[in-house]
């Protein structure tokens, strides 16, 4: 709860306010130089060929609220990263023929109607200038909701938005087959 004091003539009224949408939404950060230029598909794994995959395999799972806490359900969630080794599936991207083969590097998913939404990615790898991250934007029809980006928990770089990167981490936990993470987005 935040509160706020308002003074309204000679006298001091305190109102309180619940934590507005402003203080509870997932922070928005930019989408980044190599959005996809293809069609995003719906696939909840971006993993082609998990034999020949170069990284780990990491779920991620979540949920989709608005500020109030209540379920999204049929929002598009779409999540876009670098391969293994760094490099993006996008022809802005110097080496870009050198992208993994076995993964997919982009893929949406549809909140069902609790808002859960799932993805089978890799666990996310740092490059040049870049701490680990997962690009991610979620739509709701052809509206644009949020443009954000995950990082992993205590890597989330320095700098000025570090403060706001922290609200945005992912703590990946070791599961049979790879590493499991949640996040849910607030919009």
């Amino acid at each position: 709860m935040r509160r706020r004091t308002f003074i309204q003539g000679i006298g001091i009224a305190a109102i309180t306010f619940p934590a507005w949408a402003s203080d509870r939404k997932t922070p928005s950060q930019q989408e980044g130089p190599f959005y996809p230029v293809k069609e995003i598909p719906v696939r909840k794994s971006l993993i082609l060929d998990a034999n020949s995959l170069v990284g780990e395999v990491m779920n991620l799972q979540g949920k989709v609220l608005d500020s109030n806490g209540k379920a999204l359900a049929g929002i598009k969630v779409e999540i876009w990263q670098c391969d293994g080794v760094g490099l993006y599936d996008h022809p802005r991207q110097a080496d870009t023929e050198k992208f993994d083969p076995a993964f997919g590097g982009y893929g949406a998913a549809i909140t069902d109607a609790a808002g859960n939404y799932e993805f089978e990615t890799l666990y996310p790898v740092p490059y040049t200038g870049r701490p680990p991250h997962i690009h991610v934007k979620l739509w709701d029809g052809n509206k644009e909701l949020l443009t954000t980006q995950l990082y992993l928990q205590g890597q989330t770089g320095g700098g000025w938005f570090s403060k706001e990167r922290e609200r945005l981490q992912i703590a990946p936990q070791p599961i049979e087959n790879g590493t499991f993470a949640q996040f849910s987005f607030v919009v």
